[in-house]
């Protein structure tokens, strides 16, 4: 079963995973960075200093070029799964699961690569929320890149984008996706935080994401929370 629990709006969310991460898993640790080629963050890196070794994944060229690796792959989970024999303490996979086409044989492939008792953990966006709804829809519509480069700097976008299919994001999909590939409990925390969406917004239009969070956080409501948090238990 799914535990769902509500994160403060002011918590930061690379934070509260390496807390997280941390707490479950103590002593040193093999980690494999699923998606770590996207250059739009770093904190992987912190990992390093209890890390007995760190392997990246991506079809992205980013991740030959992260220098806390100690080993690159630019391929898929899916394909790097088929011919390697390493299994791993820790699974990241951090703003990736929007982007999965296939979930099923996806979430196989990290599970086989995860040791008993291994942990699979990431950050995904809601699409129950406003910014997954229309992110979703965009990209169904084929007017993902048209409306990113109006609404983000270009270099953010040359730096962290690929299509998005959203059928991981939702915490009923994401607890049955997890179930089906051997996965034996799914954790979720949810965060909802005005100032991760508005960006996206002219600032105009940046009073609707602040009276959302406002308003979702008074009520309690954390499927309808902007960013989820997961943890995927062997």
């Amino acid at each position: 079963m799914a535990d769902i629990a509500t994160l403060p709006p002011g918590q930061e969310q690379f934070a509260e995973l390496l807390a997280w991460m941390g707490r479950a898993h103590p002593g040193p640790v093999s980690v494999l960075d699923v998606g770590g080629g996207g250059g739009f963050y770093d904190f992987p890196a912190s990992l390093r200093p209890r890390a007995t070794r760190m392997v990246g994944v991506d079809p992205d060229a980013g991740v030959l070029s992260r220098p806390w690796f100690d080993e690159a792959h630019r391929e898929t989970v899916e394909s790097y799964a088929m011919h390697t024999g390493e299994t791993f303490d820790v699974a990241l996979c951090v703003y990736v699961l929007e982007h999965v086409e296939t979930p099923a044989a996806f979430l196989r492939s990290i599970r086989g690569l995860l040791r008993p008792g291994g942990s699979c953990f990431g950050v995904t966006p809601n699409l129950l929320h406003y910014f997954g709804l229309l992110s979703a829809a965009a990209g169904r519509l084929g007017v993902e890149d048209w409306l990113l480069h109006r609404v983000r700097p270009h270099e953010l976008i040359e730096a962290y984008h690929s299509p998005v299919r959203y059928r991981l994001n939702t915490v009923r999909a994401l607890r049955s996706a997890a179930a089906g590939a051997g996965f034996r409990r799914v954790e979720i925390r949810a965060l909802e935080q005005a100032g991760m969406f508005e960006t996206y917004f002219p600032p105009r239009l940046r009073w609707w994401p602040r009276a959302y969070s406002r308003i979702v956080n008074r009520l309690g409501r954390p499927v309808l929370f902007g960013t989820l948090l997961f943890r995927l238990q062997t």
